[in-house]
């Protein structure tokens, strides 16, 4: 018998279709009265990993009109104390490395995820030869399913 799914998390980035498959996990996560883990990285001259853990409780209080914001917070101006401030479980911000597929995988694996919801984006075959695919890279490498949404 397999585990309930009870902890869903999903990589955001500055695309359309992360913030999709954001709305998708938030979805997914109310039905199955999980908490949602919205994972983050920030590539400057440091990789800092963020991530902001919502309970059930406070997901199924959390209105559709104020999710575009708080996953704007997240990707574009995160503020602890303000994030802290909306009562969240966990606020975390980290050193990362630069292997977005190894930390996304990583962070599931220890911290028991159920199933990330990730967004995927249409390259150039040449791009996905030089760069590789991060989508790809995470669904070969989940400790758990991954729900691809483009």
């Amino acid at each position: 018998m397999t585990k309930p799914i009870d902890r869903i998390m999903v990589p955001l980035d500055y695309s359309e279709p992360a913030f999709h498959a954001a709305w998708i996990a938030l979805a997914i996560a109310r039905s199955m009265r999980a908490s949602l883990t919205l994972f983050h990285i920030h590539l400057q001259e440091k990789a800092t990993r963020e991530t902001v853990v919502i309970e059930y409780k406070k997901l199924s209080a959390l209105t559709d009109e104020s999710y575009p914001s708080l996953l704007e917070d997240v990707v574009v101006d995160p503020s602890v104390d303000s994030l802290k401030a909306r009562a969240f479980s966990e606020v975390e911000f980290e050193t990362a490395s630069h292997s977005l597929s190894n930390e996304i995988c990583d962070y599931a694996k220890d911290h028991e995820i159920g199933l990330i919801v990730i967004g995927a984006k249409i390259h150039s075959a040449l791009h996905d030869l030089l760069l590789g695919n991060l989508t790809a890279k995470v669904v070969d490498k989940a400790p758990c399913p991954v729900t691809v949404v483009h």
